[in-house]
This record gives C-alpha cells, sequence and structure tokens, in this order.
C-alpha cells in the first residue's frame, strides 16, 4: 500500500512547522452561512431534499490543533459533518475560511488529525457505516473499519500538488482503474472482504459508473454524480434563487473508495444500500426511498463524535524494545520527539542503487523520493548526503523507526532502528 507523507521528512524534503495564529475572534456567523445556501431552503419548507449539515448543529467546541490559536481551532458539529475554522485571521467572507473535516478518512483510517501534519492514533470506527448505527442493534453491517481495505486513506488530495496529469493508480492505496459503464457489482460484507452481487447490478441502472477522478483513482455512479451536480434551490444573504447546490469537491472531497453495496438494517428492516466514500464525506444510495431521498449524506458527524469523545482512548503505551542494528550506525539511538537522527547504513557495492524506505511504529512505510547511491566506503548517500539524516517533529508518535536500504543488485540489506521516546 502507498502511504501519503507521513509526519516525518528525510533531509532531502522540505519541512516547514507553521506557527500557531495570533489570537483573534472567530466569526461563527460563517458557520450558519455555509449552513444555510443547502439547508435553510430545507429548513424553512421551501424545498424537499435531503439534508446536506442537518436541520441544526448539536455541538459548537474547541479542538486541539498545533496550528491554531493556543493549540485549538473552532469546530461545529452538525449529524452530517463538521465544519472549521482554522485560522479566524483569514478573510470571513473567503469560501474556504470555514474548511470541512476529513472524517471519513480518520474514522476508516484510525488517525485523528490534531495538525497540519500531526496525528494521534485511535481504533478504526466500529460504527456502521450506514444504515442504524448501533453496532449491538445492527451487528452484520460493515463499518468504517470493514472499509480499510478498500479505501485510500493515507493518500491526502489536499497534499497533492497541482499536476496536468492526475495522479493516477500508481500512488494511491486501494486505486482503481476507469471503469466507464460498468454497474456496481461488488458488496463490501462485515468482515471487510468484498463478493460479487451482479444481481443488484442488473436491478439497479442509476450504478452505472460514469466520472473517473483522478485524483484518488476511484469512479463515480450514475446516481451520486447526478446528486454532485444538481440544480436547485439555495439561500444566500437571506434571499433564495437557482444555482448549483454545492461546490463538490468543498463540500465532499475527492472519492476515496470506489461504490459498494452494504447489506444493513435501515429502522430495522434489512436491506441493500449503495455507499461511497469521500474524502469528507459518505454518500449513501437506497433505491426503497422516494426519489428525492434516494441519494442522501450519512450521518457521519455523528458517528464521528461518538467515535472520538465517546468510544476511544488515546493509544495505549508503545513498544519502545530497539532491535539490533544490521549493518548500520544510528546517532543518537533513540530520543525525543524533534530530534534529528543521523543514520549510516554500509555494507553496499560502491556505486551501486539502493532503495531506501523509512518504516513508522505501525508499519506505514514512506519511500525516500530517489534511489541512494553507495559511496567509495559502501555506506548510502541519499542526494549526496550521508549519513542520511531523518528529522523528526513534536507530535510525532513515539516508538521504534527503522530507516531501511536495499542494493539493487547486491540485495545487501542494510537496517537502522532509533526509537522515538514518549513525551514526559
Amino acid at each position: 500500500m502507498q502511504r501519503m507523507l507521513p509526519l516525518v521528512v528525510l533531509l532531502v524534503m522540505l519541512f516547514v512547522t507553521a506557527l500557531p495564529v495570533a489570537a483573534a475572534t472567530y466569526d461563527e456567523s460563517a458557520f450558519n452561512r455555509v449552513w444555510e445556501r443547502t439547508d435553510g431552503p430545507v429548513a424553512n419548507g421551501n424545498v424537499e431534499r435531503a439534508w446536506f449539515w442537518g436541520p441544526a448543529p448539536f455541538t459548537t467546541i474547541d479542538e486541539r490543533y498545533t496550528e491554531g490559536i493556543d493549540g485549538t481551532r473552532r469546530v461545529r458539529y452538525w449529524d452530517k459533518g463538521r465544519m472549521e475554522i482554522s485560522n479566524p485571521n483569514d478573510d470571513p467572507n473567503s469560501p474556504w475560511y470555514v474548511t470541512s473535516g476529513l472524517l471519513s478518512l480518520e474514522m476508516i483510517g484510525g488517525r485523528i488529525q490534531v495538525g497540519d501534519t500531526r496525528f494521534e492514533r485511535r481504533a478504526r470506527a466500529e460504527i456502521p457505516i450506514a444504515g442504524d448505527p448501533d453496532p449491538e442493534v445492527n451487528p452484520e453491517a460493515p463499518t468504517y473499519a470493514d472499509f480499510f481495505g478498500v479505501t485510500t486513506v493515507l493518500l491526502d488530495s489536499r497534499l497533492q500538488p497541482i499536476l496536468s496529469d492526475p495522479i493516477g493508480p500508481i500512488a494511491a492505496d486501494s486505486a482503481a482503474p476507469p471503469r466507464f459503464g460498468d454497474l456496481v457489482a461488488e458488496a463490501v460484507t462485515s468482515t471487510g472482504e468484498v463478493e460479487r452481487v451482479p444481481e443488484l447490478a442488473a436491478a439497479y441502472p442509476g450504478t452505472r459508473l460514469v466520472y473517473y477522478d483522478g485524483v484518488l483513482s476511484h469512479n463515480i455512479p450514475e446516481v451520486f454524480w447526478d446528486f454532485l451536480q444538481q440544480v436547485g434551490t439555495v439561500q444566500i444573504n437571506g434571499e433564495e434563487r437557482q444555482d448549483l447546490l454545492m461546490d463538490w469537491l468543498y463540500v465532499m472531497g475527492h472519492p476515496a473508495s470506489e461504490p459498494y453495496w452494504v447489506k444493513t438494517l435501515v429502522n430495522g428492516i434489512e436491506q441493500y444500500l449503495l455507499v461511497q466514500v469521500f474524502e469528507r464525506r459518505i454518500l449513501t444510495y437506497n433505491p426503497n426511498n422516494a426519489p428525492q431521498w434516494q441519494v442522501e449524506l450519512g450521518n457521519i458527524g455523528q458517528h464521528y463524535y461518538t467515535w472520538r469523545y465517546e468510544l476511544t482512548e488515546r493509544p495505549a503505551p508503545v513498544n519502545l524494545i530497539r532491535p539490533d542494528n544490521i549493518n548500520a550506525i544510528v546517532e543518537p539511538p533513540q530520543g525525543a520527539a524533534g530530534t534529528t537522527f543521523a543514520v549510516t547504513l554500509f555494507g553496499f557495492e560502491p556505486g551501486e542503487e539502493v532503495s531506501v524506505w523509512l518504516t513508522f511504529p505501525d508499519q506505514a512505510v514512506q519511500e525516500a523520493p530517489e534511489l541512494g547511491v553507495a559511496n567509495a566506503n559502501g555506506e548510502v548517500a541519499l542526494f549526496g548526503e550521508t549519513p542520511i539524516n531523518v528529522f523528526t517533529n513534536e507530535g510525532d508518535p513515539p516508538g521504534v523507526w527503522a530507516l531501511t536500504g536495499q542494493g539493487l543488485s547486491s540485495e545487501n540489506i542494510a537496517i537502522g532502528y532509533f526509537t522515538v521516546t514518549p513525551p514526559e
């Protein structure tokens, strides 16, 4: 599985730590302006359609965020999402003054984002991804955790450069090729397995795949694409008019999985729903509903709040026992987050190209951006430098890390282990 740029960088990468913003006043009316565009006309009874956020927020709080004021940012939770104001010093009239959380990726990946590049590990969310949300009442429904194997979790589109060509399948975990015209005939089970359900594909032609998003490399079916592109009544500054209901990338993010059928209980009745994970939201299609209610946004705001504040705790103590180095020297062998570790990998043939990668305590892997080359002493140089410096940042996860090199011709392996110690 390819991994997104993690919390540390090698010497050859640029790492910039953002400073906390200066004190300012949050303009919480910006939350209401975002809400009223799509949900204002629903709340006042002028239109009948699915909620984009929900009838009312259920809490507004300050959450930990390294780059925010005093290490926090203001967030507002709705049934179907979370709004955020990370920097109140920004222009409150900017469409990006209020952003929408990457709740789907956090719950499926089992990590809470507490800074621009900082995450806290949690257990993946064992909450049904669609249908009745109580896992005890709905035990056979696939959960967010069950979608881990089919979701592009660790490649955040916000970190990707703007390119003339899409990133494509090679760079994304759980990527898919374009499948224009195919009907959705795959289901995710309660064990995370993918099984064929051709009878559902034949029964529902609206599941035909009509759009391919090349950023995270996933297809979108017709029923969801029509929902994302719909024109209808919106409310702006108290006045209603016809317009696109939403900038779908702003509200949803890029699709992070293929669409899948799931068997779940809806109001206690077992049925199949079509589900697709987007970076920020979940879309569901229930063909048994009336047309205006067939496509809805999942209640991910409710689910996420329950997962983060009621169902999970901070990670248990991590393993700090460091294995012996193999053809490597590391100085220092351990240090707190923020330490720079100098790693010398040796035993290679002079001039040999060497593949280099970093392994994190959770076994996630980050490849170096280019091949290393062994110098005359058989030591690996990366971008001409040896030893290889690995910079860690405050807030990076504690545990045993490893920098590995493998010779492409000699197949020699060198591994330097070092320990990032927990904060005192």
